[in-house]
Formats: structure tokens, sequence, C-alpha cells
């Protein structure tokens, strides 16, 4: 169930320069928003989709006049903010900061996650997919990832590896299924915490995003085994992918995006994704992501919806084959 750019072909319609608005409509949208805004932020203070969030408050709130307030409610995997988002009042104020987590893991991997990602949201835009990698510690004895599985299958289940959210879940899960390692799963309310256990030797590896990442991999402190993208990727160009080293068809990336409150006015989605579209087209903005080994990829509210609705079902397929049972 790859989730690859030629998965994403139909994005890419939906960025086709729209239409001119009448006049009444456009003045409405240049209006909005008229006051400070928040942004719910479905993981703690540095994690990926935090540092995104922050790149784009700090360039919205000057696009638009008004301060952006991040608020991050990390905790069951984005649910907790998840909820938070769903429940605020739809008045055009609010703003939420999800990804692959909370708009299509959750729904297929918690009983009740407290929120309907499609009913209860109002899609702006995808904002980026994500690259994961194999980590391990600077001084862990594999190289490779082949020396890592032969390391792990001789270790059954004595290894730990941590799990910030639903990417690293499912890449861990894939990657487990792909060689038949067995290992103990360690949760985290949020990658930088897992990071820091990998760093403290309390787990031995992680299949993670890679932002929250970046530093230690350029201290040398952490290493990069493997990327789960078919390409290799513009931060790690050194470092194969997990397709070059013999896993036929792996090919598995997260993303995220932003949503407001279902029933929030047409006006404020409108330029909000208007004005998210032109910063993630960016030359600052793929720079910016380039660095934490993502690509800055934008949509349609329409598209996202799309997309949005796609994953839940890719998630359902990843959920049953690999034996993930609802918590």
């Amino acid at each position: 169930m790859p989730l690859s750019r030629r998965g994403l072909a139909p994005l890419g319609a939906a960025l086709l320069a729209a239409p001119a608005l009448p006049r009444r409509v456009a003045a409405q949208e240049d209006a909005w928003p008229g006051r400070p805004l928040r942004a719910i932020v479905a993981f703690p203070a540095g994690s990926g989709t935090d540092t995104l969030a922050r790149f784009y408050g700090d360039r919205l709130g000057r696009a638009l006049g008004q301060p952006v307030t991040i608020e991050n409610l990390g905790g069951a995997n984005g649910a907790i903010a998840a909820r938070a988002a769903a429940r605020a009042a739809p008045d055009g104020t609010t703003m939420f900061f999800g990804t692959v987590s909370t708009h299509a893991a959750n729904p297929n991997l918690l009983r009740e996650p407290g929120y309907d990602p499609i009913e209860d949201f109002a899609p702006v835009s995808l904002i980026s997919i994500n690259a994961l990698a194999l980590l391990v510690r600077a001084d862990f004895p594999a190289r490779d990832l082949q020396e890592f599985v032969a390391h792990a299958r001789a270790r059954p289940g004595q290894l730990n590896h941590g799990v910030g959210n639903a990417g690293g879940i499912a890449g861990a899960h894939l990657l487990s299924a792909a060689t038949g390692i067995r290992a103990e799963q360690v949760a985290y309310r949020g990658t930088p915490a897992a990071i820091t256990d990998l760093l403290g030797g309390r787990i031995q590896f992680m299949v993670v995003d890679l932002g929250p990442a970046v530093e230690h991999l350029r201290a040398g402190t952490l290493r990069a085994l493997a990327v789960t993208t078919a390409r290799r990727i513009e931060l790690l160009p050194e470092v194969p992918t997990m397709q070059e080293q013999g896993l036929a068809g792996f090919d598995f990336a997260s993303w995220n995006a932003v949503w407001m409150p279902a029933r929030s006015p047409a006006p404020a989605i409108a330029r909000l994704n208007r004005e998210i579209v032109a910063i993630g087209g960016s030359a600052e903005a793929k720079r910016f992501m380039a660095a934490m080994g993502i690509s800055s990829t934008t949509s349609t509210p329409e598209a996202l919806g799309a997309f949005n609705r796609q994953e839940l079902a890719r998630w359902a397929r990843i959920a049953t084959e690999a034996g993930m049972a609802k918590e």
C-alpha cells in the first residue's frame, strides 16, 4: 500500500489556477480574519508537526496581519488535539495542523478516537509528504539494513523500538512484516521523547519522520540505515532506500495537512488555502522542508478531502494486514 508521488498525481490537477472570484466573495475573503488566530497542533513542541506549524504560523501571521498562537496538545497519537479542534467554534479563528495519524490512522487504530476525521473537519490544504528512515544510535553494531535484520533476527523480542506517531507505528510494522524481525514496541507522546530514549539506549531503533532527528544525524549521534520511500531523499543522499537493500516494493511516507472545524466560514477556508498554497510553493518553504527530509506539497480543499478518504481506506488495509488491533 505505497504512498508514492504517483499516488499523489490527482493532486496536481487541483493546483491549477482557480477562476476569478466574484467581487463580493473576494472581498469577504480579503476581510478575513480580522482578529487573532489559534493553531492547534497534534503533537508536542519539537515534533515535525510542531516545526511545520510554527513555520506556517509565522508566515500566515504576516500575510494575514493577525497573530497566530500555537497550541500544542500532544497525546493519544494526536487524538487529544483532534478532539479539541473538532469541538472548537467554527467561527474562522481556529486551524488544525494534523497528520496521517489524526486523519487516517487513529480511526483505524482506536476504538473511540472521539472525533470523525471527515464529518468534524473542513479540509484546507495538504502541506507536506514526509519520508521516514530506520534510525539507530551511532554505536549500534549494524551498518546497513541487511546487518540490522540479521542482528534483530538473532535476538527475537530482545530489541525495543520507539513510536511517537502513526507513521512510525506503520513503518515499523511494515518493516517487521517484510523482514520477519520481532521487537517490542514502546509508545511515546511524541517523537522527540522517543529520540531522547534512543540516544540514551533505552530503545534500540525507530522508523521515524526525520525532522526531529536532523540535528542528531548531523552531530553523528544517530545513524540512518535506510529510508522508506522509493527514491533517496535530498537530506540523506548517501542513505539507500529499503528497496535498494532488498525489500522490493517498500515505499511508505507520512503526511501533514491543515483543517478547520466543520462548518467554518467558506471565505475563511478559501483565504487560508490561498495563503498556504502561496507559502508552500515558495523557494523558502521548499528549502526549509527539504532540510527536514520532507516535500512541500499543497492542494485544494477538495483534493485534500478526496486524499483523506483514500488514506482512510489505505490505513484500514494496513491495520488489517499488520494485525494491529484497535485499542
